[in-house]
């Protein structure tokens, strides 16, 4: 379990549409009191990236990706999470662009209200790599820019170089962003994370990234199980804390399945560059098969002592439950 407050700052606002999530307590044994919340059901309500949106009082207002390939299936999904009422959900419409397929992560970008990143994953290498940097309005998420992910000029795609998670980091000395992506990884061959300058607001989609620095490898103490995800998603806390969950699928759509979180770093720059340390991995919590969750998204609150965790659990769609990140 975490030992220390992962510092927060306020989250990006966009009006979401209404969840109820219990702020557990955590048991003796680090086990989460609270309730897993369904946002989406069956095959197409999987949760496969997560931020916070709006934190006000005791009311959360979300964004969440799914892992949808097929047409009319939804990319984004606007969640309300408040105490005494069902999740409500919304699903957004997509525009500015081609309706990606296969959305695996998402982030806010710091310092810049309502604009966010979503990453499709290559589907396997159907196509390449890329990352869409959207803002949402209403109930349409618009496209501002699309770029291919550095380095996948040659991805033919398979299940340990699938890609699943992409965040955004301000340096809080200089401001300067910094893009963080991994590979899922797959039982033993490791996550590879790398990291690169990042202009959110660059003049075209080919001046977004600098400076690509790693890989960085990563292998999750546990799950230990067969086919281990070991980085499923991937969060960069403001003072640097790098976030991880990890993940065990049996691929079968009904499960057992089961899911660990992990402190398992830090990022900073040096002389102007990324600098992406990862050290031996401090557990922050732990799902069995008879939990039966697949965490694939991971996003900070703004108190610095929550997190959400975000589920995609196949047959039976997806939830999310907060969680405490300190003693």
């Amino acid at each position: 379990m975490a030992k220390k407050r992962i510092v927060a700052t306020g989250a990006a606002g966009v009006c979401a549409c209404a969840v109820l999530v219990t702020t557990g307590a955590l048991s003796a044994h680090g086990a989460e009191e609270g309730t897993w919340q369904k946002v989406g059901d069956g095959m197409t309500g999987g949760v496969s990236g997560m931020v916070v949106t709006k934190a006000a009082g005791d009311r959360l207002d979300l964004l969440v990706a799914r892992d949808n390939k097929d047409p009319g299936q939804p990319r984004l999904s606007a969640v309300r999470l408040a105490p005494g009422h069902a999740p409500a959900v919304r699903d957004l419409k997509w525009a500015g662009s081609e309706v990606p397929k296969d959305l695996e992560s998402l982030d806010a970008v710091p310092g810049r209200p309502g604009e966010y990143t979503t990453m499709s994953s290559g589907d396997s290498g159907k196509f390449r790599p890329t990352v869409y940097d959207v803002t949402v309005s209403g109930g349409t998420a618009t496209v501002r820019w699309s770029a291919p992910l550095p380095g996948t000029e040659k991805y033919a795609g398979d299940d340990t170089q699938n890609y699943e998670a992409f965040a955004v980091h301000q340096d809080p000395a200089t401001k300067k962003y910094v893009a963080v992506w991994a590979t899922r990884g797959s039982n033993g061959t490791a996550s590879q994370v790398r990291s690169a300058a990042f202009d959110p607001a660059a003049a075209a989609p080919d001046k977004v990234f600098g400076h690509v620095s790693g890989p960085v490898a990563f292998r999750a103490p546990w799950p230990a199980q067969d086919e281990v995800r070991h980085i499923s998603d991937l969060k960069i806390a403001p003072d640097g804390t790098v976030v991880l969950s990890s993940a065990q699928d049996p691929n079968k759509n009904s499960g057992p399945f089961s899911s660990a979180v992990y402190e398992a770093g830090r990022l900073g720059v040096d002389k102007g560059r990324p600098a992406l340390k990862l050290s031996k991995p401090e557990e922050v919590r732990r799902y069995t098969t008879a939990d039966n969750r697949k965490i694939e998204a991971v996003a900070l609150l703004p108190d610095g002592d929550h997190a959400l965790w975000g589920t995609d659990d196949e047959d039976f769609g997806g939830s999310v439950l907060q969680d405490r990140l300190d003693d």
